[in-house]
């Protein structure tokens, strides 16, 4: 039996309906996350984590191994204790409202490496600074913030060559169209990339995304499969523009020094906070390792603080980065079809609650975005020129979008139709 295709309208619509469901669903589980990993801290703080520490001490073990058993399975707990959580956040939510036909057998693998990855982590960064805490006193936080700051500047530069391939593959773009506008928008640019390639996404999720990872001279903006199968060439070349807006404009570097200046103030909270806690909830001294969730503690509670005013410089950032895309490539509507395209793979909603966009989100709203920039392009209208593709069709007319965006979305399964609310 042939399907009876949706109207236009009706196909925005059910979107936008599926897309507030989803909201309300995520913000359920992202405060019953928060809830566990609450819970955990305080369980830990009243006993438990002395108990933990007692567990992994033996005769003659050192202090090195007692640390590493000790996060080890600190980790090891809470990833236990928190998997609900993720299954219901990352599976059953993705499966609910068709962004996802992930494997069950591969979503497990997925959070086991993710498990692995984090533990080799925080048992490294943990036996440092249990090594500053035992043998710098007073100013153990000072070097573990540096070795901090270092760790963060490794990460930053090399996440992109050693952690993504761990989780996801990269290939080389193959549509010869797409790497002629992404060529010719980096050398108008005149900006030097490691590589724009491809993240094969198609297997985990149907949302698409864009990103600029590295830093230095190993930049890199990675493109997934599901983003290439969903716009066309000029929004494509509009979306690596905005990538460079980022880069142009130091974003990411200046996230980073944000983020490098709470986590000092968070070393110096969290070295007053065991100074005053030694002797009590079961903590022999500053150095013993049963105050780690302490630490966590005041970390997590310090930039969940700081949150929101991260996000609202994150929302500024996405604001600049739009204006220099459109500025660069003269042209305003493909970047705004785009993110409709986009705002519609993904399940977002065109107009986020202010709310929600204050406290959860680092992006303006599309329909924000998009008034953004047409404002700022009437202020300063940009110069077009011969890098446009001449043969793009005209995406401002309203029929024609929706019917590319209609097409697109049933050939690729990026974007899904409901006969069912989910």
């Amino acid at each position: 039996m042939q399907e009876e295709r949706r109207t236009d309208a009706e196909i925005l619509d059910a979107v936008e309906r599926a897309a507030r469901k989803l909201r309300n669903q995520e913000i359920l589980l992202a405060i019953a996350s928060f809830a566990v990993g609450l819970g955990y801290l305080v369980v830990m703080l009243a006993g438990r984590s002395a108990d933990l520490r007692d567990f992994v001490t033996r005769p003659g073990a050192g202090q090195w191994e007692i640390v590493g058993w000790y996060l080890f399975l600190f980790t090891l707990i809470y990833n236990v204790v928190h998997l609900p959580v993720s299954f219901l956040r990352g599976y059953v939510i993705e499966k609910r409202f068709r962004l996802s036909q992930q494997r069950f057998r591969r979503w497990l693998w997925s959070q086991a490496k993710r498990f692995l990855v984090s533990a080799l982590m925080i048992v490294a960064l943990g036996e440092a600074v249990y090594f500053f805490l035992r043998f710098f006193d007073k100013g153990w936080w000072f070097w573990a913030w540096l070795l901090y700051l270092v760790f963060g500047l490794l990460l930053a530069r090399y996440a992109s060559r050693v952690l993504i391939p761990l989780f996801y593959k990269k290939a080389e773009i193959e549509n010869a169209e797409v790497v002629d506008h992404v060529e010719r928008i980096v050398d108008k640019a005149g900006f030097e990339l490691k590589s724009v390639k491809c993240l094969i996404l198609e297997k985990d999720t149907r949302r698409a995304n864009a990103a600029v990872l590295g830093m230095g001279a190993a930049k890199e903006i990675l493109l997934s499969d599901t983003l290439l199968a969903t716009l066309g060439p000029a929004e494509i070349e509009a979306v690596v523009a905005h990538e460079i807006g980022h880069l142009r404009r130091h974003h990411r570097e200046m996230l980073f020094g944000a983020g490098m200046v709470v986590s000092f103030v968070a070393f110096v909270f969290a070295a007053g906070a065991l100074e005053m806690s030694k002797g009590a909830l079961e903590i022999a001294d500053v150095y013993d390792v049963a105050g780690f969730p302490l630490i966590v503690l005041v970390f997590s509670g310090l930039f969940l603080m700081v949150t929101p005013v991260l996000n609202y410089i994150s929302r500024i950032m996405e604001h600049e980065a739009d204006v220099w895309a459109f500025n660069l490539t003269g042209d305003v509507d493909a970047l705004a079809t785009a993110l409709d395209k986009l705002a519609a793979a993904n399940l977002a909603e065109r107009n986020q609650p202010w709310l929600y966009e204050i406290l959860f989100s680092t992006h303006p709203s599309p329909a924000n975005r998009i008034e953004y920039m047409k404002e700022a392009a009437k202020r300063n209208p940009p110069k077009k020129d011969d890098i446009k593709d001449p043969t793009k069709p005209d995406d401002t007319k309203a029929q024609k979008q929706l019917d590319e965006l209609y097409k697109k979305g049933k050939a690729s399964g990026t974007l899904m139709f409901w006969d069912k609310e989910p």
